[in-house]
């Protein structure tokens, strides 16, 4: 019999599992970083959205601008801009439903709609809800008044 060698290979365990506790908590604290790191990128990119639809509306303002200096020097009606064409406000409706459906309870105005989902902007929201109304799935709360008229879809 050949003699036994000495075990120095061992890697000794720590009790109670806790090497794979340090393993979940690393991965934890790599989900929380990752997450925090989105927040801050997605609330970048509503600043940015919302600097750019100011610039936006600046830059068609001075174009009505410049229309009536035209107008002015010429005499004559300055020419049209071209009209875009209709918006297809049907998948937007599919996202503000499904967006209140997920705030279910939840209380919101016209411009509380308007800031969570900007392609409403210049949309009547009274109208643009009306079929949401009619079908049952959103509801009106008027007890601040008929002007502070508030949509929600019941809780159950």
């Amino acid at each position: 019999m050949s003699p036994r060698k000495p075990k120095t290979d061992v890697v000794s365990t720590p009790p109670d599992n806790t090497l794979a506790r340090q393993a979940l908590d690393a991965i934890r604290l790599i989900d929380t970083e990752a997450h925090e790191k989105r927040l801050v990128q997605l609330e970048q990119l509503k600043s940015a959205k919302a600097t750019i639809l100011e610039r936006v509306n600046e830059l068609n303002h001075q174009l009505a601008q410049i229309d009536k200096a035209m107008e002015a020097i010429t005499g004559r009606p300055a020419p049209s801009r071209e009209k875009g064409g209709r918006r297809n406000l049907k998948e937007v409706k599919e996202r503000v439903e499904q967006w209140m459906e997920g705030r279910k309870g939840q209380k919101f105005n016209a411009a509380d709609l308007v800031k969570e989902i900007p392609e409403l902007q210049g949309v009547s929201i009274s109208m643009f809800l009306k079929p949401l109304v009619e079908s049952g799935k959103v509801h009106t709360d008027a007890s601040d008044g008929a002007k502070r008229l508030k949509y929600f879809v019941p809780e159950g």
